[in-house]
């Protein structure tokens, strides 16, 4: 079953226990039915039954050991997410998968805002050791990394607005709604005005920079390039002075003059380049 499918399927009693979940993920892996259960004010054998059922749409995981409990699966959450920005009024119709990736799925929707899109963030087992190492999360579960990612994302995106990033709208859960974009990746178009592009992206760059932004992962499979030109994917960014900020900064200018250089023989100084970013105090 697809979201929208899945979302007309569920009755307000599920949503009740999918609530009572989610305001527990910070303090449990998996959540104690008998908590879930008074939360929701159901008897623990209709809550039970309604947590198999969640179970076997793979909404939840459900745990039958020291205790039991149970938690959201990547689905649930995106479920849920969602149910949340509908209920505030900000989502009215769900629409097609328009990509995925190891760390995001993508759908269209509409929104009160027009077409736009919603952003799920998903940190699996494949990124976990990688962002734990870069931030102290602590002993959390991947909901709850997920969640902070999205909402990491979201507030960086709203600290960038008016600069050439989407519009974010709203946030809930792991998930983010935003602008709609008519674009593609830069690796997979070929522009015709390379050099000026290079300036714009390089221009933007320090833009973030005066906004104390870092971009974290920069690359040509985040520059998106239509009309005009994006920069998408924040999840990764971090704070001018944060810890490592100056070199994930080198890193993102690197791969960008490193991609000119090799797919349009456009030859930029990585020192120069810095240096016109950040100026002779950057340290």
């Amino acid at each position: 079953m697809d979201l929208s499918t899945l979302y007309k399927s569920l009755g307000k009693n599920s949503w009740k226990i999918m609530s009572a979940i989610f305001q527990n993920l910070w303090d449990y892996k998996f959540v104690p039915v008998n908590l879930i259960a008074n939360l929701a004010n159901l008897s623990e054998e209709k809550t039970k039954k309604i947590l198999r059922d969640l179970g076997e749409k793979n909404l939840v995981l459900n745990k039958y050991t020291e205790y039991e409990g149970s938690t959201f699966t990547f689905r649930g959450l995106s479920l849920y997410s969602l149910h949340r920005l509908v209920e505030k009024g900000e989502v009215e119709a769900l629409g097609k998968k328009m990509g995925e990736g190891k760390e995001s799925l993508i759908y269209n929707c509409i929104s009160k805002h027009g077409e736009s899109v919603i952003k799920f963030h998903k940190l699996g087992y494949s990124s976990f050791k990688k962002v734990v190492e870069k931030r102290s999360y602590g002993n959390l579960n991947f909901s709850v990394l997920s969640i902070r990612s999205a909402k990491r994302e979201f507030t960086t995106l709203r600290k960038l607005q008016g600069l050439a990033v989407p519009e974010a709208y709203a946030w809930e859960g792991n998930a983010i709604l935003m602008e709609l974009l008519d674009a593609r990746e830069l690796f997979k178009v070929r522009v015709e005005n390379p050099e000026e592009l290079l300036d714009a992206i390089l221009e933007e760059v320090a833009k973030f920079y005066r906004r104390g932004v870092v971009h974290g992962d920069l690359s040509q499979y985040n520059i998106l390039v239509g009309e005009s030109f994006w920069i998408i994917d924040f999840p990764q960014s971090v704070e001018v002075g944060g810890e490592g900020w100056r070199e994930l900064l080198e890193r993102d200018l690197a791969n960008v003059l490193r991609y000119f250089s090799r797919t349009y023989r456009i030859e930029r100084d990585i020192n120069s380049t810095i240096k016109s970013i950040i100026g002779d105090t950057g340290s």
